[in-house]
């Protein structure tokens, strides 16, 4: 078997103990699976150096995007789609510029409150819970990747700074996903006439915010691959749930190694990342209600991921066409 195969299945066995160990802990304390789970899919890395400043970035990410979101709640502007704009581009340059860990986690959690928390709710309680889930999954992964590391007496490797980019790349990145948020806006707002609301929820919008936010790259070349492995993955996830479901394979235990199989089959079968197809496997196994069907919910981001991937590909390109035709030709 090759290096690079014996690898990801290492990374595979690691982040499904990591997941029921940290969903375990989660229900001790009666916080957030899902989100406790979101952590170790996410910050999972051989290198037990470059976990822990994932799992820290996570964590700071979330609080930054966590806190500004409130405040912009508070101030009665939720669900505005101009001042969404704005807010997004001062989460990216608070979170970059001033704090200095990468913004996306940040962008995520200030479009969750902005587009989806209900506004009667207190978004504050919302920020803790996930804060408090994103450290004990964080924590979990940390500690066992280091274990891992010590017990196989691994050498240490260097990880890299964030580079320093100016003001303006953090304008940007919040500022061109912003705009095909709002353009997804109006097209989530128009199939809601058209298609049931079993498949076309408020949380659509949030799946399509979701999707331009986290593949948005400068390279648009970067952007067409981050979009293929997101729809991909997104799919895989959804329906090894359902397979898991239809055999009620739904203990904590069988969640872990759903997980396992998941990474596992995605990244040596398809070649990509399988972290979003274990978040879209974890959601539906620890988060379904009555009245969210697993089936309903999977079609409902299907259709958000689509449309947010389509929008944030159409607005980069036109960025970019832009930009080389009046900016850079006039330097």
């Amino acid at each position: 078997m090759e290096n690079k195969n014996i690898k990801i299945i290492e990374k595979s066995i690691i982040v499904g103990v990591a997941v029921v160990i940290s969903i375990m802990i989660s229900e001790f304390f009666n916080l957030s699976k899902f989100f406790a789970g979101i952590a170790t899919l996410t910050v999972i890395n051989l290198n037990d150096t470059k976990t822990r400043q994932q799992a820290y970035q996570r964590v700071v990410a979330t609080c930054c995007g966590g806190i500004i979101a409130a405040l912009t709640a508070y101030f009665g502007f939720q669900q505005n789609m101009y001042i969404y704009l704005i807010g997004l581009a001062l989460v990216c340059i608070v979170t970059e510029f001033i704090v200095k860990v990468p913004a996306t986690v940040g962008c995520i959690v200030f479009t969750y409150i902005i587009l989806n928390i209900n506004p009667l709710n207190n978004p504050i309680a919302y920020v803790e819970e996930r804060v408090l889930a994103t450290i004990i999954g964080a924590l979990i992964v940390s500690v066992i990747i280091t274990v891992y590391n010590k017990v196989l007496k691994k050498p240490k490797e260097s990880i890299e700074n964030l580079k320093v980019k100016p003001i303006e790349h953090h304008i940007r990145r919040g500022v061109i996903p912003g705009i095909a948020v709002i353009l997804g806006f109006f097209i989530v707002g128009y199939l809601n006439r058209y298609i049931s609301s079993k498949y076309v929820t408020n949380y659509t919008l949030y799946y399509c915010a979701l999707a331009s936010i986290v593949v948005f790259n400068m390279d648009m070349r970067e952007l067409l691959y981050k979009s293929k492995e997101r729809i991909l993955s997104t799919i895989f996830g959804g329906l090894m749930a359902f397979l898991f479901l239809y055999l009620n394979l739904n203990s904590n235990i069988w969640i872990g190694i759903g997980i396992v199989l998941i990474i596992t089959l995605v990244e040596i079968i398809i070649g990509i990342s399988g972290t979003l197809g274990g978040i879209v496997f974890l959601f539906i196994m620890v988060n379904m209600k009555e009245e969210i069907t697993p089936f309903g919910y999977y079609i409902d981001r299907v259709i958000g991921t689509a449309i947010g991937l389509i929008l944030i590909i159409s607005i980069s390109y036109i960025t970019i066409i832009l930009r080389e035709r009046f900016f850079l030709k006039e330097r």
